[in-house]
């Protein structure tokens, strides 16, 4: 019985990251898999392997942006010299980042999803620099009922309590964080009035929050 081999390919690097950007810019987002009954769109991967048959179709933003997002997972490198851990996924991200030649499909597999994770990561580098610069000092003092206005930076959920811990920035420049039932979109402006619970390093905690 014959041997199965897989079928060899070799492509420049930064032809496919920059299809796996001209996929994310059709698609809006990563798509993985497309219902079979649904005749109508593709994956990322299959416009990845379309645009490195004729790389004639990437445009010069794809490439551009491309070379943003790999940018992005070369960097991590840097991560791990200045002693912070990566997880498995980021670090196959930076290795492969850091290959000149793609030669196999997994690493094409890898490359399709990175330019929707590099949104989101980026969402939250900006998210978490924004906290970390805030100069404005806290708010109040502990028992102090507050009225604020602040742009949320990031809503994460929490399997153990049940809520959401929102942080964000006020209009004073402010950190402060406080936990929701609900999830609050990222980058929205809002009105709470809050009870400070505590001042944490940079941040000022609140609880019996409402938003008004």
């Amino acid at each position: 019985m014959a041997r199965y081999q897989r079928p060899t390919i070799n492509h420049n690097a930064d032809d496919v990251w920059s299809a796996a950007c001209a996929a994310q810019r059709i698609n809006g987002s990563y798509v993985r898999t497309v219902d079979p009954e649904n005749k109508e769109g593709e994956t990322n991967r299959q416009i990845i392997q379309t645009f490195l048959s004729d790389t004639s179709l990437i445009t010069q933003a794809d490439r551009d942006m491309g070379q943003t997002v790999r940018k992005y997972y070369k960097g991590l490198t840097f991560k791990i010299l200045q002693g912070k851990n990566l997880n498995d996924f980021d670090n196959t991200a930076m290795v492969i980042a850091n290959r000149d030649n793609i030669e196999s499909l997994y690493d094409i597999a890898v490359i399709a999803s990175l330019p929707s994770c590099y949104e989101r990561a980026s969402k939250r580098d900006d998210a978490n620099r924004k906290l970390e610069n805030a100069s404005g000092g806290f708010i109040g003092s502990v028992g102090d009922k507050v009225t604020i206005t602040l742009e949320v930076a990031r809503s994460i959920y929490s399997q153990q309590w049940g809520v959401y811990f929102v942080s964000g920035v006020t209009t004073d420049d402010q950190a402060v964080f406080f936990s929701q039932r609900n999830a609050i979109e990222q980058g929205k402006i809002i009105k709470v009035q809050g009870t400070v619970k505590a001042h944490r390093e940079k941040s000022t905690q609140l609880n019996r929050v409402k938003v008004i």
